[in-house]
């Protein structure tokens, strides 16, 4: 202890000075060796530090992004249905004598023959076997040809069981708008004296009673045939896109009429 005082009463009157000035000279170049090594050391711990603060924001930003892009197509696709569902009352309104209900494409046929679509409606909602099926401008998509408990399913107009007796609006030509396997449709017994030109608009006639009258059914997009033959072939392109449907009507109110011949 007596050592230590001495040490500290020298170095107040500066006997120690020329000491601790040799050591000062013998340390430094081992402080300045050390600090070398030591200052890269601190510094990848402290950019590993930093790494992880921004490896931990990016994370959250990126869990942040895919969640704002959730709700944008979320509230697209809301957008594009309400769209569609108006364009669906527009047709309500304008059929006012008419009763529909909203159904939704549920399913499609898994046979490549068939062109027929599962809407997610069947007896205890009203529907009925014959019941037209329309979508947006009036157009008509098909028929209810099977109903079950909670699923109905509709023939399209391009099935191959499909007839449709059609008029055309320019010339008033009659003819049958039929499907087929290669999901066309041909409006066949339209006789040779009709002016018919591709453009024209097809509609239901209403003969027969299966569909109302005034229905949208396609544009003539070909004819042909000779002058020897009785009747024209005319092509007919469909107006609904029957293979992106998602939302259609169903005419609860009509009743398909069963006119017997004499």
């Amino acid at each position: 202890m007596t050592a230590g005082v001495l040490l500290i009463a020298f170095s107040g009157i500066g006997l120690l000075r020329p000491l601790e000035n040799a050591s000062y000279v013998i340390l430094s170049p081992i402080e300045a060796i050390l600090r070398s090594i030591a200052l890269p050391i601190a510094n990848t711990v402290s950019n590993y530090g930093d790494t992880r603060a921004l490896t931990r924001e990016n994370d959250a930003l990126r869990l942040e992004n895919e969640r704002l892009n959730g709700e944008l197509a979320a509230l697209r696709e809301s957008q594009v249905q309400n769209e569609e569902l108006q364009r669906l009352l527009d047709v309500k309104n304008s059929l006012a004598d008419q009763e529909f209900k909203a159904a939704r494409i549920s399913a499609r046929s898994p046979s490549n023959l068939r062109e027929m679509a599962a809407i997610n409606l069947g007896k205890s909602d009203g529907v009925r076997v014959g019941m037209p099926v329309v979508t947006e401008g009036k157009t008509l998509v098909g028929t209810i040809s099977e109903v079950n408990d909670g699923y109905s399913w509709v023939e399209l107009v391009t099935d191959v069981d499909s007839a449709v007796s059609a008029v055309i609006l320019e010339s008033r030509a009659q003819g049958v708008v039929s499907g087929g396997y290669n999901r066309r449709l041909t409006m066949e017994f339209v006789t040779q004296e009709s002016a018919v030109k591709e453009g024209d608009t097809v509609v239901t006639s209403g003969l027969g009673g299966t569909y109302p009258q005034g229905l949208v059914i396609g544009r003539v997009t070909g004819v042909t045939g000779n002058p020897q033959e009785v009747f024209r072939q005319v092509t007919v392109e469909p107006l609904a896109s029957l293979s992106r449907l998602e939302n259609v009507l169903v005419m609860t109110s009509f009743v398909p009429a069963r006119i017997v011949a004499p």
